[in-house]
């Protein structure tokens, strides 16, 4: 097990710029961008469910989708739009006690609104993918983990950004590549052997490419355009995720209900007693417990995330020295601000000390390591 363990939040995603195009999106960006791509989306879904969501935000959240904002006439106004926490912990709350959110709007629409939202989220942030250099992503996993030492990463993402970056690596270390050990149950993947594995990565909030029924907790690794390239794939082959996302999903081969996504979205009405998750929670307590030095990009700890950060603070009593601890963030107005004057720099440390602060962004940190 690596003494180092690389944990990504929200902000590394946003550290990958795409050219002539609109950045990565952070949470409360993405149901704007969702909105922009509805063209795309509404084509590409005959089941109606985007035009149910367009409606759904016009008519209750009084959401002008042709607004721009004023500062730049190319993207949408995403102060008119409600956050996406909001919106799903509304529409979760409803599903969770039976109750329809307003006369129209009945447990069915609201089902195919949650679904609609899950398929938005996989299209920007494969949009992002598709787009995206995702250097950074490459060059950090192959600086702070040299030689034959194998990456150790946690993350609260669910793009495939650092998945993809990962199998990367694996090329140029491995002769046929290999697949990141997930540490959960993908039945496809019981038949990959040790060799074809690579490093560890954990993904606290599920991941746009596991596929799972909700009847039987089948799960397997879906297919998108960016993790056929690798050769070890090619064994594994599972559902693509778009036409599972499209229709009404792959089948489960064990009790043949809908495979859909595994993903904790953005609620508060947060769900993490699934089997799956829950093991990736117990291997993430484990890696931290032993780990030497964690780095944290882009996450900013906040207090709301209460089950992230009980498991960070309570898995890393053993680390006396806080500069052991790095963090990463960006803060655009003064690269040079000390951790005690920004709002992330303090509540990181009120958990640890003195860390090891940075605020130029992940570029720039990176430029500082050998």
């Amino acid at each position: 097990m690596s003494g180092t363990v690389l944990f990504l939040g929200a902000g590394a995603t946003k550290s990958v710029q795409i050219p002539g195009a609109v950045d990565a999106p952070l949470t409360d960006e993405i149901l704007p961008a969702v909105l922009e791509m509805k063209g795309s989306l509404q084509q590409q879904d005959t089941s109606g469910r985007v035009n149910e969501l367009v409606n759904f935000l016009t008519q209750e959240f009084h959401v002008d989708i042709a607004k721009r904002d004023s500062f730049n006439s190319l993207k949408p106004d995403k102060n008119q739009y409600p956050g996406l926490p909001l919106l799903m912990s509304l529409i979760d709350t409803a599903l969770d006690r039976g109750e329809p959110l307003y006369g129209v709007w009945d447990l069915y629409k609201l089902a195919q609104l949650r679904e609609a939202i899950e398929f938005g989220i996989f299209d920007v942030l494969e949009d992002v993918l598709r787009k995206a250099p995702t250097n950074n992503h490459y060059n950090m996993l192959w600086k702070l983990f040299p030689g034959p030492e194998q990456p150790c990463v946690i993350s609260t993402n669910y793009d495939l950004i650092v998945d993809s970056s990962m199998m990367y690596v694996s090329q140029q270390r491995q002769p046929r590549g290999g697949l990141p050990d997930y540490r959960c149950g993908l039945a496809n993947l019981s038949q990959i052997e040790p060799g074809q594995r690579f490093g560890t990565l954990l993904k606290l909030h599920g991941s746009l490419n596991w596929l799972m029924c909700k009847n039987c907790f089948y799960m397997e690794l879906g297919e998108t355009d960016f993790t056929r390239f690798l050769t070890i794939l090619q064994k594994v082959a599972g559902p693509d995720l778009r036409s599972s996302l499209l229709s009404d999903g792959s089948l489960c081969p064990v009790c043949n209900s809908k495979l859909r996504p595994l993903l904790v979205a953005p609620s508060h009405l947060k769900d993490y007693r699934n089997p799956h998750l829950a093991q990736v929670w117990h291997e993430a307590q484990q890696v931290l417990r032993q780990a030497s030095r964690v780095i944290f990009v882009g996450y900013s700890m906040p207090d709301d995330d209460v089950e992230v950060v009980y498991l960070v603070k309570r898995s890393l009593g053993h680390i006396r020295d806080p500069k052991q601890i790095t963090v990463v963030e960006y803060c655009g107005a003064n690269t040079m601000i000390p951790a005690s004057e920004h709002a992330v720099g303090r509540r990181y440390r009120t958990l640890f000390g003195d860390i090891d602060w940075h605020a130029g962004g992940l570029d720039q940190w990176l430029a500082t390591i050998p």
